[in-house]
Protein backbone atom coordinates (compact mmCIF):
# COMPACT_ATOMS: atom_id res chain seq x y z
CA UNK A 1 0.00 0.00 0.00
CA UNK A 2 3.23 2.35 0.40
CA UNK A 3 3.07 2.28 -3.33
CA UNK A 4 0.04 3.82 -4.12
CA UNK A 5 0.06 5.99 -0.73
CA UNK A 6 3.81 7.77 -2.49
CA UNK A 7 1.61 7.74 -5.74
CA UNK A 8 -0.93 9.95 -3.75
CA UNK A 9 1.46 12.42 -2.48
CA UNK A 10 2.46 13.33 -6.01
CA UNK A 11 -0.64 13.99 -7.05
CA UNK A 12 -1.22 16.09 -4.05
CA UNK A 13 2.33 17.76 -5.10
CA UNK A 14 1.56 18.17 -8.38
CA UNK A 15 -1.99 19.81 -7.35
CA UNK A 16 -0.26 22.49 -6.01
CA UNK A 17 2.33 22.80 -8.78
CA UNK A 18 5.37 22.02 -6.73
CA UNK A 19 7.25 20.07 -9.42
CA UNK A 20 6.52 18.07 -12.09
CA UNK A 21 5.55 14.63 -13.03
CA UNK A 22 9.23 13.09 -13.68
CA UNK A 23 10.80 15.31 -11.19
CA UNK A 24 8.83 14.29 -7.91
CA UNK A 25 9.18 10.60 -8.92
CA UNK A 26 13.00 10.54 -9.87
CA UNK A 27 12.67 12.76 -6.60
CA UNK A 28 11.07 10.16 -4.55
CA UNK A 29 14.10 8.24 -2.86
CA UNK A 30 11.00 5.72 -1.10
CA UNK A 31 9.82 4.68 -4.43
CA UNK A 32 11.91 1.79 -5.26
CA UNK A 33 10.38 1.20 -9.20
CA UNK A 34 10.41 4.86 -10.58
CA UNK A 35 8.84 3.31 -14.10
CA UNK A 36 5.85 1.68 -12.09
CA UNK A 37 5.46 5.14 -10.44
CA UNK A 38 5.35 7.10 -13.51
CA UNK A 39 2.76 5.29 -15.32
CA UNK A 40 0.89 4.91 -12.67
CA UNK A 41 0.61 8.77 -11.79
CA UNK A 42 0.30 9.89 -15.76
CA UNK A 43 -2.35 6.94 -16.67
CA UNK A 44 -4.08 8.05 -13.56
CA UNK A 45 -4.01 11.78 -14.35
CA UNK A 46 -5.24 10.65 -17.72
CA UNK A 47 -8.56 9.43 -16.65
CA UNK A 48 -8.83 12.08 -13.53
CA UNK A 49 -11.61 13.89 -14.27
CA UNK A 50 -14.20 10.42 -14.93
CA UNK A 51 -12.29 9.64 -11.61
CA UNK A 52 -13.53 12.33 -9.66
CA UNK A 53 -17.00 12.24 -11.12
CA UNK A 54 -16.97 8.39 -9.87
CA UNK A 55 -15.80 9.61 -6.42
CA UNK A 56 -18.09 12.42 -6.21
CA UNK A 57 -21.14 9.86 -6.88
CA UNK A 58 -20.18 7.10 -4.64
CA UNK A 59 -19.47 9.28 -2.41
CA UNK A 60 -16.53 6.99 -1.28
CA UNK A 61 -14.40 9.38 0.73
CA UNK A 62 -17.28 10.98 2.80
CA UNK A 63 -17.82 7.31 3.97
CA UNK A 64 -14.79 5.85 4.22
CA UNK A 65 -12.93 8.71 6.40
CA UNK A 66 -9.53 7.16 6.01
CA UNK A 67 -9.36 7.09 2.53
CA UNK A 68 -7.91 10.61 1.07
CA UNK A 69 -8.99 11.48 -2.20
CA UNK A 70 -5.46 11.44 -3.67
CA UNK A 71 -5.17 8.42 -2.72
CA UNK A 72 -8.83 7.07 -4.11
CA UNK A 73 -7.84 8.11 -7.27
CA UNK A 74 -4.55 6.01 -7.72
CA UNK A 75 -6.54 2.89 -5.76
CA UNK A 76 -10.06 2.94 -8.04
CA UNK A 77 -8.03 4.11 -11.05
CA UNK A 78 -6.25 0.63 -11.22
CA UNK A 79 -9.56 -1.13 -9.83
CA UNK A 80 -11.40 -0.06 -12.85
CA UNK A 81 -8.95 0.79 -15.96
CA UNK A 82 -5.95 -2.00 -15.07
CA UNK A 83 -6.39 -5.87 -15.84
CA UNK A 84 -4.31 -6.25 -12.62
CA UNK A 85 -6.75 -4.23 -10.43
CA UNK A 86 -5.28 -2.66 -7.24
CA UNK A 87 -1.94 -4.94 -6.40
CA UNK A 88 -2.24 -5.26 -2.58
CA UNK A 89 -3.18 -7.94 -0.48
CA UNK A 90 -7.01 -8.19 0.31
CA UNK A 91 -6.14 -7.65 3.48
CA UNK A 92 -5.04 -4.37 3.98
CA UNK A 93 -7.38 -2.07 5.02
CA UNK A 94 -6.88 0.92 2.92
CA UNK A 95 -7.88 -1.57 -0.57
CA UNK A 96 -10.69 -3.09 1.87
CA UNK A 97 -11.89 0.90 1.66
CA UNK A 98 -11.96 0.91 -1.51
CA UNK A 99 -13.24 -3.26 -2.17
CA UNK A 100 -16.79 -2.60 -0.71
CA UNK A 101 -17.36 -0.20 -3.05
CA UNK A 102 -16.61 -2.02 -6.16
CA UNK A 103 -19.66 -2.71 -7.72
CA UNK A 104 -21.18 0.98 -6.68
CA UNK A 105 -17.89 2.09 -8.62
CA UNK A 106 -18.00 -0.23 -11.63
CA UNK A 107 -21.60 0.68 -11.94
CA UNK A 108 -20.96 4.37 -11.63
CA UNK A 109 -18.08 3.61 -14.61
CA UNK A 110 -20.97 2.32 -16.84
CA UNK A 111 -23.38 5.11 -16.36
CA UNK A 112 -20.74 7.38 -17.04
CA UNK A 113 -19.64 5.38 -20.70
CA UNK A 114 -23.65 5.17 -21.49
CA UNK A 115 -23.92 8.64 -20.98
CA UNK A 116 -21.32 10.16 -23.07
CA UNK A 117 -22.04 7.59 -25.50
CA UNK A 118 -18.81 5.51 -25.53
CA UNK A 119 -17.60 2.01 -25.56
CA UNK A 120 -14.30 2.06 -24.58
CA UNK A 121 -12.01 3.41 -21.83
CA UNK A 122 -9.88 5.24 -24.37
CA UNK A 123 -12.90 7.10 -25.28
CA UNK A 124 -13.20 8.62 -21.94
CA UNK A 125 -9.89 10.68 -21.86
CA UNK A 126 -10.55 13.98 -22.32
CA UNK A 127 -9.76 15.98 -25.56
CA UNK A 128 -7.51 18.51 -23.86
CA UNK A 129 -4.79 15.06 -23.32
CA UNK A 130 -5.97 13.83 -26.42
CA UNK A 131 -4.94 17.08 -28.12
CA UNK A 132 -1.99 17.74 -26.28
CA UNK A 133 1.47 18.39 -27.97
CA UNK A 134 3.67 15.75 -29.00
CA UNK A 135 7.13 16.81 -28.51
CA UNK A 136 9.79 15.10 -30.66
CA UNK A 137 12.41 13.04 -29.80
CA UNK A 138 15.36 14.84 -29.19
CA UNK A 139 19.08 13.37 -28.93
CA UNK A 140 22.17 14.97 -28.20
CA UNK A 141 25.27 13.22 -29.85
CA UNK A 142 27.95 13.47 -27.12
CA UNK A 143 31.13 14.43 -28.70
CA UNK A 144 33.24 12.69 -26.29
CA UNK A 145 32.26 9.27 -27.47
CA UNK A 146 31.04 10.16 -31.52
CA UNK A 147 30.91 12.54 -33.85
CA UNK A 148 27.20 13.75 -35.13
CA UNK A 149 28.70 11.93 -38.75
CA UNK A 150 29.23 8.94 -37.56
CA UNK A 151 25.75 9.08 -35.18
CA UNK A 152 23.86 9.92 -38.64
CA UNK A 153 25.78 7.05 -40.41
CA UNK A 154 25.03 5.16 -36.95
CA UNK A 155 21.56 5.74 -37.62
CA UNK A 156 21.02 5.33 -41.54
CA UNK A 157 22.16 1.75 -41.13
CA UNK A 158 19.52 1.04 -39.30
CA UNK A 159 17.04 1.71 -41.33
CA UNK A 160 16.28 5.21 -39.82
CA UNK A 161 15.75 7.89 -42.96
CA UNK A 162 17.90 11.38 -42.75
CA UNK A 163 15.66 14.23 -44.02
CA UNK A 164 16.60 18.14 -44.15
CA UNK A 165 15.42 20.14 -41.51
CA UNK A 166 11.68 20.93 -41.98
CA UNK A 167 9.62 23.72 -41.64
CA UNK A 168 7.07 22.02 -39.00
CA UNK A 169 9.20 19.18 -36.93
CA UNK A 170 5.64 17.64 -36.39
CA UNK A 171 5.48 16.08 -40.29
CA UNK A 172 8.60 13.67 -39.35
CA UNK A 173 7.27 10.02 -39.86
CA UNK A 174 8.48 7.19 -37.39
CA UNK A 175 11.63 6.05 -39.51
CA UNK A 176 12.82 9.62 -40.59
CA UNK A 177 14.95 12.28 -38.57
CA UNK A 178 16.94 15.28 -39.10
CA UNK A 179 20.21 17.17 -37.71
CA UNK A 180 18.91 20.58 -35.81
CA UNK A 181 19.35 23.41 -37.58
CA UNK A 182 20.37 26.00 -34.39
CA UNK A 183 22.17 22.56 -32.54
CA UNK A 184 24.80 21.37 -34.36
CA UNK A 185 25.11 17.81 -31.98
CA UNK A 186 21.14 17.45 -31.87
CA UNK A 187 19.55 14.81 -33.96
CA UNK A 188 15.28 14.80 -34.06
CA UNK A 189 13.01 11.82 -34.40
CA UNK A 190 9.25 10.92 -34.49
CA UNK A 191 8.05 11.44 -30.97
CA UNK A 192 7.31 7.70 -30.71
CA UNK A 193 10.73 6.74 -30.76
CA UNK A 194 12.42 4.66 -28.21
CA UNK A 195 16.53 5.03 -27.36
CA UNK A 196 16.25 3.88 -23.96
CA UNK A 197 17.13 0.18 -24.83
CA UNK A 198 19.13 1.44 -27.99
CA UNK A 199 23.35 0.91 -28.12
CA UNK A 200 24.24 4.22 -27.80
CA UNK A 201 21.92 5.37 -25.60
CA UNK A 202 23.02 2.70 -22.93
CA UNK A 203 26.93 3.27 -23.70
CA UNK A 204 26.51 6.73 -23.35
CA UNK A 205 27.33 7.71 -26.76
CA UNK A 206 23.89 9.06 -27.16
CA UNK A 207 22.03 11.59 -24.51
CA UNK A 208 18.01 12.18 -23.85
CA UNK A 209 18.08 15.63 -23.31
CA UNK A 210 15.03 18.03 -24.74
CA UNK A 211 16.23 20.87 -26.97
CA UNK A 212 15.67 24.18 -24.59
CA UNK A 213 17.79 22.43 -22.06
CA UNK A 214 20.92 22.17 -24.64
CA UNK A 215 20.34 25.96 -25.17
CA UNK A 216 22.33 27.13 -21.96
CA UNK A 217 25.56 25.40 -22.13
CA UNK A 218 25.76 26.25 -25.74
CA UNK A 219 24.58 30.04 -25.03
CA UNK A 220 27.31 29.81 -22.25
CA UNK A 221 30.15 29.38 -24.79
CA UNK A 222 33.17 27.81 -22.43
CA UNK A 223 36.43 27.85 -24.44
CA UNK A 224 38.86 24.94 -24.59
CA UNK A 225 41.25 24.71 -21.41
CA UNK A 226 38.88 27.36 -19.42
CA UNK A 227 36.98 26.89 -15.87
CA UNK A 228 33.28 27.09 -15.05
CA UNK A 229 31.07 26.09 -12.71
CA UNK A 230 27.64 24.39 -13.09
CA UNK A 231 25.69 25.86 -9.91
CA UNK A 232 23.00 23.79 -9.59
CA UNK A 233 24.26 20.71 -11.69
CA UNK A 234 22.09 17.52 -11.11
CA UNK A 235 21.15 15.59 -12.69
CA UNK A 236 24.46 16.26 -14.96
CA UNK A 237 23.08 16.70 -18.53
CA UNK A 238 23.87 20.27 -18.48
CA UNK A 239 27.46 19.40 -17.02
CA UNK A 240 28.27 16.67 -19.53
CA UNK A 241 26.99 19.01 -22.16
CA UNK A 242 29.33 21.90 -20.81
CA UNK A 243 32.29 19.37 -20.76
CA UNK A 244 31.68 18.01 -24.19
CA UNK A 245 31.96 21.44 -25.61
CA UNK A 246 34.28 21.82 -23.87
CA UNK A 247 36.46 19.02 -25.46
CA UNK A 248 37.21 17.35 -21.69
CA UNK A 249 39.67 20.20 -20.93
CA UNK A 250 39.54 22.61 -18.55
CA UNK A 251 37.72 22.36 -15.08
CA UNK A 252 34.20 22.73 -14.21
CA UNK A 253 32.72 22.27 -10.87
CA UNK A 254 29.20 21.11 -10.19
CA UNK A 255 27.61 22.19 -7.56
CA UNK A 256 24.44 20.27 -5.85
CA UNK A 257 23.24 20.23 -2.45
CA UNK A 258 21.10 17.25 -3.06
CA UNK A 259 23.62 13.94 -2.08
CA UNK A 260 21.33 11.58 -3.80
CA UNK A 261 21.24 13.85 -7.29
CA UNK A 262 24.91 14.68 -7.03
CA UNK A 263 25.37 10.97 -7.34
CA UNK A 264 22.97 10.45 -10.27
CA UNK A 265 25.19 13.62 -11.56
CA UNK A 266 28.51 11.25 -10.83
CA UNK A 267 26.89 8.45 -12.54
CA UNK A 268 25.29 9.75 -15.48
CA UNK A 269 28.71 12.31 -16.21
CA UNK A 270 30.93 8.90 -15.96
CA UNK A 271 29.27 6.92 -18.59
CA UNK A 272 29.43 10.20 -20.88
CA UNK A 273 32.97 10.44 -20.56
CA UNK A 274 33.33 13.16 -18.78
CA UNK A 275 37.18 13.98 -17.06
CA UNK A 276 36.90 17.52 -16.32
CA UNK A 277 34.28 17.95 -13.85
CA UNK A 278 34.77 17.82 -10.14
CA UNK A 279 31.61 17.28 -8.34
CA UNK A 280 30.68 19.21 -5.00
CA UNK A 281 28.30 18.39 -2.59
CA UNK A 282 26.77 21.70 -1.42
CA UNK A 283 24.85 24.78 -1.94
CA UNK A 284 26.67 27.19 -4.59
CA UNK A 285 25.32 30.40 -2.58
CA UNK A 286 28.17 29.04 0.24
CA UNK A 287 31.05 29.12 -2.22
CA UNK A 288 33.76 31.45 -1.63
CA UNK A 289 34.33 33.24 -4.86
CA UNK A 290 37.55 34.13 -3.72
CA UNK A 291 38.49 31.15 -2.76
CA UNK A 292 41.81 30.55 -4.85
CA UNK A 293 40.63 27.10 -6.36
CA UNK A 294 38.11 29.55 -8.14
CA UNK A 295 40.33 32.49 -9.14
CA UNK A 296 40.32 31.77 -12.97
CA UNK A 297 36.33 30.68 -13.24
CA UNK A 298 35.38 33.27 -15.85
CA UNK A 299 32.27 31.30 -17.13
CA UNK A 300 29.13 30.15 -14.88
CA UNK A 301 25.81 28.47 -16.11
CA UNK A 302 22.89 28.84 -13.90
CA UNK A 303 19.80 27.27 -13.86
CA UNK A 304 18.36 27.28 -10.22
CA UNK A 305 15.16 26.00 -8.98
CA UNK A 306 11.89 27.35 -10.95
CA UNK A 307 8.13 26.51 -10.70
CA UNK A 308 9.03 23.83 -13.57
CA UNK A 309 5.55 25.44 -14.99
CA UNK A 310 7.28 25.22 -19.46
CA UNK A 311 7.83 21.30 -18.95
CA UNK A 312 5.55 19.29 -21.24
CA UNK A 313 7.21 16.96 -22.48
CA UNK A 314 6.95 14.10 -19.92
CA UNK A 315 2.77 14.30 -19.79
CA UNK A 316 2.70 16.81 -17.35
CA UNK A 317 -0.14 19.00 -19.15
CA UNK A 318 -2.23 16.48 -17.38
CA UNK A 319 -1.52 18.32 -14.26
CA UNK A 320 -3.94 20.62 -14.99
CA UNK A 321 -6.65 18.90 -16.95
CA UNK A 322 -10.17 19.98 -15.80
CA UNK A 323 -8.53 22.31 -12.81
CA UNK A 324 -11.51 24.08 -13.79
CA UNK A 325 -14.48 21.57 -13.10
CA UNK A 326 -12.61 20.64 -10.23
CA UNK A 327 -12.62 23.92 -8.89
CA UNK A 328 -8.91 24.23 -8.62
CA UNK A 329 -8.49 27.73 -9.84
CA UNK A 330 -9.76 29.58 -6.91
CA UNK A 331 -8.51 32.78 -5.64
CA UNK A 332 -6.49 31.02 -2.87
CA UNK A 333 -4.26 28.84 -4.95
CA UNK A 334 -3.84 31.91 -7.04
CA UNK A 335 -2.30 33.64 -4.56
CA UNK A 336 -0.85 30.90 -2.91
CA UNK A 337 1.29 30.92 -6.89
CA UNK A 338 1.61 34.56 -6.76
CA UNK A 339 3.41 33.97 -3.24
CA UNK A 340 5.72 30.39 -5.02
CA UNK A 341 6.40 32.69 -7.49
CA UNK A 342 7.73 35.37 -5.27
CA UNK A 343 10.10 33.22 -3.43
CA UNK A 344 11.34 31.50 -6.23
CA UNK A 345 12.18 34.81 -7.74
CA UNK A 346 14.25 35.96 -4.84
CA UNK A 347 16.17 33.04 -4.33
CA UNK A 348 17.09 33.15 -8.42
CA UNK A 349 17.76 36.88 -7.68
CA UNK A 350 20.49 35.58 -5.09
CA UNK A 351 21.86 33.00 -7.33
CA UNK A 352 23.02 35.09 -10.29
CA UNK A 353 24.21 38.08 -7.66
CA UNK A 354 26.15 35.65 -5.91
CA UNK A 355 27.52 34.15 -9.21
CA UNK A 356 28.86 38.00 -9.78
CA UNK A 357 30.62 38.27 -7.18
CA UNK A 358 33.58 35.80 -8.88
CA UNK A 359 36.50 38.20 -9.87
CA UNK A 360 36.78 36.87 -13.39
CA UNK A 361 33.23 35.92 -13.74
CA UNK A 362 32.61 37.24 -17.30
CA UNK A 363 30.07 35.36 -19.04
CA UNK A 364 27.01 33.93 -16.61
CA UNK A 365 23.88 32.01 -18.09
CA UNK A 366 20.97 31.98 -16.57
CA UNK A 367 18.44 29.94 -17.72
CA UNK A 368 14.54 28.18 -16.48
CA UNK A 369 12.22 25.79 -17.18
CA UNK A 370 9.65 28.22 -16.71
CA UNK A 371 7.48 30.14 -18.71
CA UNK A 372 6.19 33.15 -16.11
CA UNK A 373 8.05 36.52 -16.31
CA UNK A 374 8.38 36.57 -12.65
CA UNK A 375 11.19 34.35 -12.97
CA UNK A 376 12.62 34.89 -16.65
CA UNK A 377 12.58 39.04 -17.44
CA UNK A 378 11.26 40.21 -14.22
CA UNK A 379 14.91 38.26 -12.27
CA UNK A 380 16.89 39.73 -15.35
CA UNK A 381 15.40 42.98 -15.26
CA UNK A 382 16.27 43.52 -11.65
CA UNK A 383 19.76 42.41 -11.43
CA UNK A 384 20.48 44.95 -14.60
CA UNK A 385 19.16 47.50 -12.26
CA UNK A 386 21.37 46.36 -9.29
CA UNK A 387 24.66 45.82 -11.52
CA UNK A 388 25.39 47.81 -13.88
CA UNK A 389 28.83 46.39 -14.47
CA UNK A 390 26.97 43.79 -16.39
CA UNK A 391 25.06 43.90 -19.09
CA UNK A 392 23.08 41.37 -21.33
CA UNK A 393 25.00 39.61 -23.85
CA UNK A 394 24.02 40.80 -27.24
CA UNK A 395 21.90 38.60 -29.90
CA UNK A 396 24.80 37.63 -31.96
CA UNK A 397 26.35 35.91 -29.32
CA UNK A 398 23.01 34.13 -27.80
CA UNK A 399 21.63 31.79 -30.28
CA UNK A 400 21.12 34.43 -32.95
CA UNK A 401 19.32 31.68 -34.95
CA UNK A 402 16.54 31.36 -32.55
CA UNK A 403 13.44 33.12 -34.09
CA UNK A 404 11.70 33.96 -29.95
CA UNK A 405 13.21 36.08 -28.36
CA UNK A 406 12.12 37.73 -24.97
CA UNK A 407 8.72 39.54 -24.42
CA UNK A 408 9.59 43.62 -24.57
CA UNK A 409 6.70 44.42 -22.57
CA UNK A 410 7.87 42.65 -19.69
CA UNK A 411 11.69 44.54 -19.86
CA UNK A 412 9.53 48.08 -19.94
CA UNK A 413 8.96 48.07 -23.46
CA UNK A 414 13.02 47.98 -24.65
CA UNK A 415 13.04 45.60 -27.43
CA UNK A 416 16.88 45.90 -28.00
CA UNK A 417 17.12 43.66 -24.42
CA UNK A 418 14.25 41.43 -25.37
CA UNK A 419 15.73 40.80 -28.26
CA UNK A 420 18.74 39.73 -26.34
CA UNK A 421 16.73 37.07 -24.22
CA UNK A 422 15.41 33.61 -25.47
CA UNK A 423 12.04 32.23 -24.55
CA UNK A 424 9.86 28.73 -26.19
CA UNK A 425 6.87 28.49 -26.24
CA UNK A 426 6.01 24.41 -26.81
CA UNK A 427 2.79 23.92 -28.31
CA UNK A 428 4.61 26.33 -31.61
CA UNK A 429 8.32 25.43 -31.25
CA UNK A 430 7.86 21.72 -30.07
CA UNK A 431 10.27 21.76 -27.05
CA UNK A 432 9.54 22.55 -23.10
CA UNK A 433 8.69 26.22 -22.31
CA UNK A 434 12.40 27.51 -21.63
CA UNK A 435 14.23 30.70 -20.82
CA UNK A 436 17.84 31.92 -20.95
CA UNK A 437 19.73 34.91 -20.63
CA UNK A 438 23.14 36.18 -20.65
CA UNK A 439 25.09 38.84 -18.45
CA UNK A 440 28.45 39.50 -19.94
CA UNK A 441 30.29 41.87 -17.42
CA UNK A 442 31.13 45.37 -18.86
CA UNK A 443 34.39 46.37 -20.17
CA UNK A 444 36.64 48.55 -17.28
CA UNK A 445 34.96 51.68 -16.85
CA UNK A 446 38.04 53.46 -16.88
CA UNK A 447 38.45 53.40 -20.65
CA UNK A 448 35.35 55.56 -21.22
CA UNK A 449 34.08 58.37 -20.56
CA UNK A 450 31.63 59.94 -18.16
CA UNK A 451 28.40 60.26 -20.52
CA UNK A 452 29.06 56.87 -21.20
CA UNK A 453 29.17 55.68 -17.63
CA UNK A 454 26.33 57.49 -16.95
CA UNK A 455 24.13 55.49 -20.07
CA UNK A 456 25.67 52.00 -18.90
CA UNK A 457 24.01 52.79 -14.99
CA UNK A 458 20.75 51.09 -16.07
CA UNK A 459 18.89 50.55 -19.42
CA UNK A 460 15.42 51.45 -17.42
CA UNK A 461 16.62 54.48 -16.07
CA UNK A 462 18.17 55.43 -19.61
CA UNK A 463 14.78 54.86 -21.40
CA UNK A 464 13.43 56.84 -18.91
CA UNK A 465 15.94 59.68 -19.27
CA UNK A 466 15.75 59.23 -23.03
CA UNK A 467 11.83 59.87 -23.02
CA UNK A 468 11.71 62.64 -20.03
CA UNK A 469 14.23 64.33 -22.27
CA UNK A 470 12.42 63.63 -25.75
CA UNK A 471 9.39 64.99 -23.75
CA UNK A 472 10.88 68.46 -22.50
CA UNK A 473 12.25 69.21 -26.00
CA UNK A 474 9.13 68.72 -27.27
CA UNK A 475 7.22 71.16 -24.73
CA UNK A 476 9.90 74.00 -25.38
CA UNK A 477 9.56 73.87 -29.61
CA UNK A 478 5.99 74.12 -28.30
CA UNK A 479 5.96 77.36 -26.52
CA UNK A 480 8.97 78.77 -29.19
CA UNK A 481 6.12 78.36 -31.69
CA UNK A 482 3.87 79.97 -29.22
CA UNK A 483 6.39 82.71 -28.82
CA UNK A 484 6.72 83.07 -32.41
CA UNK A 485 2.82 82.94 -32.91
Amino acid sequence: MNFYQHAGRILDKLARHEGTIKGLVIGDPKVWDKKKMYALVCETLKYKQVLNEIIDATKICEIEKRLKRSLALVLIHDLLFTKRGITVRNDVPLKQCVMRHQSRLKAELIKIKVKRGVLSNDDLVSEKVKNAVLIPRYVRVNEHKLSVEKAVQTFQKEGYVLINYPEKLDILKPKEFCVDAHLHDMLIFHPKTDFHAHPLYVSGHIILQDKASCFPAHVCQVPQGAHAIDACAAPGNKTSHLSALMKNTGKIWAFDLDARRLGLLKKLTTKAGCKNITPVHGSFLDADPLDTQFSNVEYLLLDPSCSGSGIISRLDHLVDDNDDENGANTQEQATTQEERLKNLSEFQISVIEHAMKFPKAKRIVYSTCSIHPEENEHVVKTVLERHPEFELAPRESVLSTWHRRGLPKEMEGNKDLADRLVRTIPAEDLINGFFVSCFIRKEDDSSITIEQQNKRKSPFINNNNNSLSTNKKRKNKKRKTALTQ
